[in-house]
């Protein structure tokens, strides 16, 4: 119960942070170039080497695939949950809602 809390937070707070703190891209290191290499971005090339072949192998663990499938399932409940509370606070968004694609954590992640 305290892994599924605790990955529903943090699926939460993914979601927020993009609304809470955004970023300007012409401010430096927040352009194109910077997002591409994303979180490798300060690692040599063979320290990324590495760690995506460590990704590609943890990935593999039954114990990360069912995380990742709870992240997956907090991250729709979360959209589903804000979409509804954004309708009853304002019904007349609707025809911007629909313009949103809604994408969840795991599609944002897939490699």
């Amino acid at each position: 119960m305290k892994t599924v809390l605790t990955m529903s937070i943090l699926a939460i707070a993914l979601q927020i942070a993009p609304i809470a703190f955004p970023q300007d891209a012409n401010e430096p290191g927040n352009g194109p170039r910077h997002r591409q290499g994303g979180r490798f971005a300060n690692l040599s090339p063979d320290e990324r080497e590495k760690m995506k072949a460590a990704e590609q192998k943890a990935m593999q663990d039954p114990t990360v695939q069912a995380a990742k499938e709870k992240m997956r399932h907090a991250s729709k409940e979360f959209q589903d949950t804000m979409r509804a509370a954004l309708l009853k606070a304002d019904p007349s968004i609707q025809p911007i809602l629909d313009k949103m694609p809604m994408r969840s954590m795991g599609e944002r992640h897939e490699h």
